[in-house]
Formats: C-alpha cells, structure tokens, sequence
C-alpha cells in the first residue's frame, strides 16, 4: 500500500532558474522540484508507503537565481504527533529567507524560518518541470 503526499516549492523571484531537493523523513527518498526561469512555483505530489509517517522535511538543497541557497536544513525544529500530509519552501530573495511549511494530519501546521546564504548552489541534474 502507498500514500501521497505533497510539497510546493514558490519563491518570491523567478527570473532565473530555482530548485528544491529535498526528502520526507524518515523515508529518506530523494525528491526535486526544478524551476525554469519565469516559473514563480512548482510541486510534486510523491508516492510513500502507507506504512511511513512522515515528521519532517529534509532540505538538500534550495537555490534560487544563483542568488540566494540553503543546504542541509531540516524542518520543522519541533516533533509533532500527527505525520504530515504537505508541505511547503518558499524562498524569499530579498529577504534571504526561506519559510519551511508543514501540514499534519490533524489539521495542524508549524512553520520554521531560515536564513539563506547569498549566492547560490548547484542544482541536480533532474528534468525540469
């Protein structure tokens, strides 16, 4: 048996490309959601066992225009009793912020902010969407 489960990438500015890897903890599956420049969001819905509950989001790596990155965070900061159904980054340039977003089964939802680096990192090599 399987389940879905949803992120959404967004950022504030899209001329250039942007990217998002990241995965459901603890399924450890890596996914990627690439952006073409003048693309403001993307998602991915992502199939998981049925038998994983998902408590929190890893980020590989988040990139934005070459300006703006973060690698290796993982949200939200605080353990929650209910999996999470969605998720969502959202990567404010100007800002250099990124607001991790997570939805939980029972209806709740916990937010983390964090600081992003000012340039930019590698994306995978996947299709872009």
């Amino acid at each position: 048996m399987s389940k879905q489960i949803t992120m959404v990438f967004w950022r504030d500015k899209y001329k250039g490309p942007g990217c998002l890897e990241y995965s459901w903890v603890p399924e450890g599956h890596r996914h990627y959601i690439s952006l073409r420049p003048g693309t403001q969001q993307g998602s991915s819905t992502d199939t998981i066992d049925d038998t994983l509950n998902p408590s929190h989001v890893q980020v590989y790596v988040a990139t934005n225009s070459d300006e703006v990155s973060v690698e290796m965070v993982q949200f939200p900061s605080a353990p929650h009793k209910s999996p999470i159904v969605s998720a969502q980054v959202l990567l404010f340039e100007e800002a250099k912020l990124m607001v991790g977003t997570v939805f939980y089964f029972d209806g709740a939802i916990a937010s983390d902010v964090i600081k992003l680096d000012p340039h930019g990192r590698n994306c995978p090599q996947r299709p872009i969407t």
